[in-house]
């Protein structure tokens, strides 16, 4: 898993949902959110306009398995969020803490928690 799991999150991935603090994303949102992956570094768009960038180091060998993005471009630059994943071929579903906040155990996003839980999908080439 530890070198298969950075090779699953190459390439582009479109949002599906999004729930921050119990509260859905509405869809239409949502679809207009992309990430871009390209060996440790990530790029996030809103309708093709850059909102941050930055590195992620990944632990698949914790249960749940672990990740830490730190964002070096964008209104967050400088910190880091801890995280946790899944992931297979087509989607891949993550569970970011709030900043701060001890790394989630669970992927929800519980109103008060402060916890940003997301599914992507992989996009067609």
């Amino acid at each position: 898993a530890a070198k298969k799991d950075p090779e699953k999150f190459q390439g582009n991935w479109q949002l599906i949902s999004a729930e921050r603090d119990g509260k859905k994303t509405p869809q239409e949102d949502a679809k207009r959110i992309t990430l871009t992956i390209q060996g440790n570094k990530f790029i996030l768009r809103k309708d093709g306009v850059v909102l941050s960038e930055g590195t992620m180091t990944l632990n698949p060998t914790k249960k749940p398995k672990e990740i830490d993005e730190t964002i070096t471009t964008g209104p967050n630059k400088g910190k880091v969020f801890s995280a946790i994943y899944e992931i297979d071929g087509e989607h891949h579903k993550i569970c970011f803490a709030a900043p701060g906040k001890e790394r989630p155990t669970a992927f929800s996003s519980l109103p008060g928690s402060g916890q940003l839980l997301q599914v992507w999908k992989r996009e067609k080439k």
